[in-house]
């Protein structure tokens, strides 16, 4: 087992050999205790190109000849608890990877009970010290990408998709109102005049022999009506227009702005190590 800080330099890049005694990766970075500094987990690269670490305990690591040899096969190493590499492990995923690792059991059956590895007291005690672990958030530098064992990560991009909804544009009223205005119209008229002509009469005329001798005491008169137009003014309704008003579809485009995020996978490969 690992005891102090003097054998991190001898973990890196050892190879790592699983309980059938096969090379299943090499050892990737060494995570030391906050608070005694002790190794506490290694990573194995166990992907293509060393892309997949999985965390493994030290204490459950033998090394052997300057390599590693743990307990283990690879499948089972495979699925355990997901955490990121390159972060400082939260106190609640230490937990979870001593929980997987002290069961002895696959990832999809980590609440049965364990398989009889003298460890409870190992674990409980890690588990404490976990409980009261300080440590900085992980950083999130994969989100939203998916890896699994074979080295495998698939990229995901953001697509928009446009459609359109109807909604209330506007409204449009037929109103009628009464309006008054003043109209002087010019209407001819006719009206009649009295003319009056006076003619002298010859005496020796037949016309003044024919007139009867003047009586006393009568008086005669002749009345002549004369007339005139005057307008006559009277009001009817006509219609004068007709209004319809109906809708049509007009086509027109609109400009759709908006940020889509889109994943990349870049594929370093480097033997430097961190830890």
């Amino acid at each position: 087992m690992v005891d102090d800080q003097n054998d991190f330099q001898a973990l890196e890049n050892a190879a790592v050999y699983d309980s059938e005694n096969k090379k299943i990766g090499t050892v990737g970075q060494v995570y030391l205790d906050n608070e005694t500094g002790r190794p506490t987990f290694v990573t194995v690269n166990l992907g293509l190109f060393g892309t997949r670490e999985t965390f493994i305990p030290v204490d459950a690591a033998r090394p052997a000849d300057g390599d590693l040899t743990v307990p283990f096969s690879k499948d089972f190493i495979k699925g355990a608890p997901n955490v990121e590499a390159d972060a400082q492990i939260t106190p609640e995923e230490e937990t979870e990877l001593f929980r997987y690792y002290a069961n002895g059991t696959p990832a999809g059956e980590r609440d049965a009970a364990p398989t009889g590895r003298d460890a409870g007291e190992e674990r409980t005690a890690r588990e404490q010290r976990t409980e009261v672990a300080a440590g900085e958030g992980r950083r999130d530098a994969r989100q939203g990408v998916d890896a699994d064992a074979d080295g495998t990560m698939v990229a995901h991009e953001e697509r928009l998709r446009v459609d359109t909804q109807q909604q209330e544009a506007g409204r449009a009223r037929l109103r009628k109102r009464v309006r008054t205005e003043t109209e002087n119209i010019e209407v001819p008229v006719r009206r009649e005049e009295l003319v009056v002509e006076r003619e002298a009469i010859d005496p020796d005329s037949a016309e003044a022999r024919s007139t009867a001798p003047i009586a006393e005491g009568r008086d005669e008169e002749e009345v002549i009506t004369l007339k005139e137009e005057r307008p006559v003014v009277e009001k009817e309704t006509v219609a004068t227009e007709k209004v319809n008003v109906g809708k049509r579809t007009v086509q027109d485009t609109e400009a759709v702005t908006a940020d889509l995020r889109k994943e990349e996978i870049d594929v370093d490969e480097d033997d430097a190590r961190r830890r």
